[in-house]
């Protein structure tokens, strides 16, 4: 499985390519044509028409200031590559495709990426837009683009609700890799308490060391979520959220909603577990535990 998964990226660049400029004039390069939702605090993300090929694109230009807070914060003890320097490695039918990245003429970093015309799965969840078979098939679908991350020796750092989107085709595909790390004991040391607050597993919290699992706990709360419709933690301000997930066991997912099988509620117990030794083992193997069980209990 690990060989079959290394085997969608592709290979480096090769000397003389393009994915990798510097210098660009963003604003003659690219025509903008609106700012997405998908705006962080770090960056902002458009849709926008290349120049050069006349394709529509998704511009992702990171904000200077914050980006660099963000990246001493995520690796204080050693060097992180730039986001676009990661992104660009991966291609997997559940990742954004990351086309060019680079530097502009005023120093800004930008990521040219595919565009993706969909809505993120907090999206989805809202509005209650899929039923709950399908939505178990996009938790297994993204599921897929985590493992490959994963396989690839990366941690993504900030899985959330609105890291996937959704395309018109009904694909999953996880985006947004500023906080990503690699997975090497360097980056894994203690202290890199970095994320979405709601998502992040007690380790990091803690601000002990990690690996991979905190991505596993992050997208077992995705999970909860999305198919409760609600978080696995009561809680109101940031230090009571932080409080409750060290010392109390999530809701069980049985009781937040009835309707849900056994076997998916069993998957979502181990995913949230509070102990890293207890929860899902790999990411590898989740999505055809997903695909292989009912969505919902029998009736009767």
């Amino acid at each position: 499985m690990l060989a079959k998964l290394k085997g969608i990226f592709a290979p480096g660049p090769a000397a003389g390519d393009t994915l990798h400029r510097r210098r660009v004039n963003l604003q003659s390069r690219f025509l903008i044509v609106a700012e997405t939702s998908s705006r962080g605090s770090m960056s902002r993300v458009y849709r926008a028409v290349d120049n050069e090929s006349g394709r529509t694109i998704c511009l992702k230009v990171q904000l200077p200031e914050k980006n660099q807070a963000a990246v001493a914060r995520a690796s204080a003890h050693a060097a992180r590559p730039p986001e676009g320097e990661i992104a660009i490695r991966f291609r997997h039918p559940h990742i954004v495709r990351t086309l060019e990245y680079g530097e502009s003429n005023r120093g800004e970093h930008y990521l040219v990426m595919e565009y993706i015309d969909g809505v993120s799965l907090q999206y989805v969840r809202e509005t209650r837009a899929a039923r709950t078979a399908q939505r178990v098939e996009l938790l297994a679908q993204a599921a897929e683009g985590l493992a490959a991350v994963h396989a690839a020796g990366f941690i993504h750092h900030d899985i959330n609700s609105r890291n996937y989107l959704v395309d018109r085709e009904q694909r999953a595909k996880l985006i947004d890799f500023g906080l990503t790390i690699p997975n090497t004991p360097e980056f894994r040391g203690p202290g890199n308490r970095t994320g979405t607050l709601q998502y992040m597993a007690p380790e990091l919290i803690r601000r002990e060391s990690i690996d991979e699992r905190i991505d596993i706990y992050a997208f077992g709360v995705l999970a909860y979520e999305f198919l409760t419709d609600r978080l696995p933690f009561e809680g109101g301000n940031s230090a009571a959220l932080m409080i409750q997930r060290i010392n109390t066991d999530p809701l069980d997912p049985a009781k937040a909603r009835p309707k849900l099988s056994e076997e998916v509620c069993q998957i979502l117990r181990k995913l949230i577990a509070r102990r890293k030794e207890d929860r899902w083992p790999s990411m590898q193997t989740l999505p055809e535990a997903l695909r292989s069980v009912p969505a919902k209990r029998p009736r009767g």
